[in-house]
């Protein structure tokens, strides 16, 4: 650790340290230059508190570029001690989403005969319409969806989209990579199936892994009263440690189990090309034949990809939560989820 020998602030870097001197202590310190532009410009807080979304999120990125992100705590605690509240600045950058969408729900024909699941209303608000809520709150506003079944019922604005049009004959792996473009950074990768509270995203966010899945480790309590859905349709985890050694469904010894799987994960830079050739050698490797617990690559889930990169020999960590998301599956998901959408959302702590 760095400290300061003036107040005696701890910090991880000397870079930060120093931007810290410069900025607390200094005569001449940045947050006081500023604070002198912001009154000769004759901003009010109430008008940069109002400042849009995108435009918040490129002052971060300057702010970023030139000084790191230690540096941009800095910057922001000197403001507010300024008088000056730029907290909402503090948002995640260069993060994008990939919410894949591309699948047909034969189960939940009977609610949405002509529209494909993710458009599916609980509360009031279609699962996609939760899922990107809930990205742009934590400050995601890069946001790519896959399309399949009735794909062009899927059109929200400042949204990019990639299509599967072989939806029927393929999986969700073959749906994720048509939008490889999209894996070139820090990406999220979700199910358009799910809803989650904003907390679940958040310790995503947090975890600092090049590859972090997010496991329900209280997911046991998700079967008791579910019979549409068996638990052999589960994605289940078994983990050492921090890191998952085993993933997918048709697991038999259950007394080993970590947790469940729920459909949304964290790939930093490095994950996403490790995740990308990895994809790329199975494409050589598995022409023919099985591949995992999947009949073929095409028809491949996601868990099957993160199978073969563990067993490549790739680590592959899991964020723990207990409860906080539902999977809408079936009409009794549904029904469960619908009138019990509150509680749903609410984590529990051990």
């Amino acid at each position: 650790m760095n400290r300061c020998d003036i107040c005696g602030t701890e910090f991880k870097t000397a870079q930060g340290l120093a931007g810290h001197k410069r900025f607390r202590h200094g005569p001449a310190g940045l947050a006081s230059e500023l604070e002198t532009t912001i009154v000769s410009r004759q901003l009010h807080r109430k008008v940069l508190s109002r400042l849009s979304d995108r435009l918040a999120d490129k002052l971060a990125d300057v702010i970023l570029e030139s000084h790191g992100e230690e540096m941009l705590e800095v910057y922001l605690l000197e403001l507010s001690r300024q008088g000056v509240d730029l907290s909402f600045l503090g948002r995640r950058r260069n993060i994008r989403a990939i919410i894949v969408a591309a699948g047909q729900n034969d189960r939940l024909l009977s609610l949405i005969p002509d529209k494909p699941a993710g458009l599916l209303e609980i509360g009031h608000k279609t699962l996609i319409g939760r899922g990107l809520e809930t990205l742009r709150e934590c400050g995601i506003h890069d946001i790519a969806v896959v399309r399949g079944y009735q794909g062009n019922k899927i059109d929200y604005p400042e949204i990019r989209y990639y299509d599967n049009r072989d939806f029927r004959n393929t999986g969700i792996l073959r749906s994720l990579f048509s939008a490889k473009n999209e894996m070139d950074d820090e990406f999220i990768f979700c199910y358009s199936d799910i809803i989650y509270d904003k907390d679940v995203l958040e310790q995503l966010l947090q975890d600092r892994s090049d590859v972090s899945l997010v496991v329900d480790t209280d997911w046991e309590s998700h079967y008791r009263h579910r019979h549409q859905h068996p638990i052999s349709e589960a994605e289940l985890v078994m983990a050492e440690g921090d890191l998952i050694t085993q993933i997918g469904r048709n697991i038999t010894d259950l007394q080993d189990v970590h947790g469940e799987f729920i459909g949304l994960a964290k790939f930093s830079k490095r994950g996403s090309e490790t995740l990308k050739a990895g994809y790329d050698r199975a494409t050589v490797r598995y022409r023919t034949g099985a591949f995992h617990k999947a009949p073929s690559l095409e028809k491949a889930y996601f868990s099957d990809m993160v199978q073969e990169i563990i067993d490549q020999g790739y680590p592959v960590h899991h964020v723990d939560i207990q409860g906080g998301w539902a999977e809408i599956d079936t009409l009794e998901d549904f029904n469960r989820v619908n009138r019990e959408l509150e509680s749903v959302l609410k984590t529990r702590t051990e």
